[in-house]
């Protein structure tokens, strides 16, 4: 099967996939308490470093309504979502071999109508000359195909290697309710990292 995806890949002038049979996956906390300080910031500036996995650490920063991450560097924060949201206490990574190339993170909205699912974010992973970014966001409800997680965990497999940050434009996974579609609109518009 891996010749015939070589094989397509060249006809097409564009890079194959890997094959889900080359993926693994881990899964890493991502709770304030375990974490580190990493520099010298003071209060909501400072920064922590988590482990994540070896050779990615996970960086935090603010406070827990405004938490912002960052895959692997300290300099390229995402923004807090907005309406609220709260950072998952885990890290879900995509891995071909042993480096990671995306991370599904959860966002929780306690003080949102209960009828507000939770969103998982998919995140390419940084590379040795690209910043981690945004690829695509779904709701936490069941499908047809599985939980939210299951189907977030295969759009990352699916996409997120081929995905070039900066050029290509980050999707919405599945139906979304009006609701999250209003707050992923917002959020999308300002997922741009910073430089620190």
């Amino acid at each position: 099967m891996r010749p015939l995806l070589l094989v397509l890949g060249v006809l097409s002038g564009q890079p194959a996939a890997p094959p889900p049979s080359e993926i693994t996956g881990a899964v890493s906390p991502l709770i304030a308490g375990l974490c580190r300080p990493f520099g010298e910031g003071q209060g909501d500036g400072a920064v922590l470093r988590c482990s994540g996995l070896v050779g990615t650490d996970v960086f935090l920063r603010g406070d827990e309504a405004s938490r912002e991450v960052a895959l692997g560097r300290p300099d390229a924060f995402l923004p807090p979502p907005p309406e609220g949201g709260r950072l998952g206490r885990s890290v879900t990574w995509r891995l071909l071999g042993d480096r990671p190339f995306a991370a599904v993170l959860r966002y929780r909205f306690p003080d949102a109508a209960s009828s507000t699912p939770d969103l998982l974010v998919v995140l390419k992973a940084p590379s040795d000359d690209e910043a981690p970014c945004l690829v695509g966001a779904a709701q936490d409800v069941a499908g047809p195909t599985g939980s939210g997680l299951e189907r977030a965990v295969a759009f990352a497999d699916r996409r997120a290697p081929l995905f070039r940050c900066g050029r290509d434009t980050p999707a919405l996974l599945g139906g979304v309710s009006d609701g999250a579609r209003a707050i992923l609109s917002a959020w999308f518009g300002a997922m741009r990292p910073d430089d620190g």
